[in-house]
Formats: C-alpha cells, sequence, structure tokens
C-alpha cells in the first residue's frame, strides 16, 4: 500500500489503532528511567511483543541492561548490540538473531530511529537475509534495509507524503511522545492490518 493510499484511507487506519496502544508507549517512554523495575520490564515486553518470542530470562536480562546502558550515555550502535544479543542463547542452546527487538531498544533511546518489524517489511517488501548465511551477513543486510528506512522516513517527512495522516493521527489519537517517525511506523503498521483484513472480507 503506497503512501496516497495510507491518505486515502486515513478514517479506516486509525480504527485500527487502540488509544490503549498509544497510552501504553507513552507511558513507557514517559517512565522510561525505571527500567530495572520488573513492573516497566512486563509492560515493555508485553507492548514490544517480547513474550511470544521464547526468549530466556538470560537473554531478556541482558537485554534491559542494554537499555539501561543506554540510558546511562552508553554509546550504542545497532550493529554491535545484534551482534552482542545473537550470542546470548534465546533458550537452551540456540541463538537467533532477534534484530526488531534491537531496533526497539535503540528507538527506545532514541525516538527518531525507526522500528524494523514484520509489517514494516511486508510494506517495503523487503526480502530478509536467509538464515544459512553468516549471521555477520545477516546482520549487515538488515542494517543496510534499516539506514534505507532513515532515509525513506526522512524524505517522506520533506516531501510531506504523510503530512495529512500525520496530522489525523495526532489529532484523532492525541499521543504524547510521538515523534513523527513514530507516527510513520504506526501508520505503516496499521495500514497493512487494515489491508489484510480488507482482502480477508
Amino acid at each position: 500500500m503506497p503512501y496516497e493510499e495510507i491518505n486515502d484511507n486515513i478514517d479506516h487506519i486509525l480504527h485500527a489503532i487502540s488509544p490503549s496502544h498509544v497510552a501504553q508507549y507513552d507511558w513507557l517512554i514517559q517512565n522510561i528511567h525505571q527500567v530495572a523495575d520488573p513492573e516497566y520490564q512486563r509492560r515493555y515486553k508485553t507492548f514490544w511483543r517480547l513474550n511470544g518470542a521464547g526468549l530466556s530470562q538470560n537473554y531478556c536480562h541482558a537485554y534491559f541492561q542494554y537499555l539501561q546502558a543506554g540510558l546511562d550515555n552508553n554509546a550504542l550502535h545497532l550493529n554491535i548490540l545484534a551482534h552482542e544479543l545473537y550470542q546470548i542463547p534465546i533458550n537452551t542452546n540456540r541463538q537467533a538473531l532477534q534484530f526488531s527487538f534491537c531496533t526497539k531498544l535503540c528507538h527506545m533511546l532514541n525516538r527518531e530511529i525507526p522500528i524494523y518489524d514484520s509489517r514494516i517489511r511486508i510494506f517495503y517488501n523487503f526480502v530478509e537475509p536467509i538464515r544459512e548465511l553468516p549471521v555477520e551477513q545477516r546482520i549487515d543486510g538488515y542494517v543496510q534495509f534499516h539506514q534505507f528506512l532513515i532515509n525513506e522516513y526522512n524524505q517522506v517527512l520533506n516531501e510531506g507524503l504523510l503530512a495529512l495522516s500525520i496530522h489525523a493521527f495526532r489529532q484523532h489519537l492525541g499521543p504524547q511522545h510521538f515523534t513523527d517517525i513514530k507516527v510513520i511506523d504506526s501508520l505503516i503498521w496499521a495500514s497493512i492490518n487494515y489491508q489484510e483484513a480488507v482482502e480477508h472480507e
């Protein structure tokens, strides 16, 4: 669904985004300095869907340590974070590249950084690096696509391609801590959900 179709269907797309989803994100941003608190981590894992990934306690512990380190002004680079978290098994003797969760962590530290997930992949027809590749090449492929997202979102904003939809999102849902980058992410996410619903009618 190209950008003009998001603008054309914005009323339907906004109805695919619950006000509670917006409120939960705002709460996570507003309370990010409570990252060491178990309740904060519980709500973070629910919102960003870490719970459904079968992650080990060791992985989650390391994940939130990296988030805390970023808050403490220790510079985090996406490719390095992806490499380092890959080294921690997500369960018994099994490693997995969780690139989406890495982008979400980096976004929490800098809300001008785009998020990568399955909906973004579908929208831009991105073909993920095959699992048979060495992990370094896989990470490089994801990072290159993430750089494309950075450039693309900036172009969308500079050219006003989603200006009407971004304005409608803010008017309808009243977010407190959403950057325009995060609004674009939410619009794309909801547009794919809307498109899939229409196709299954």
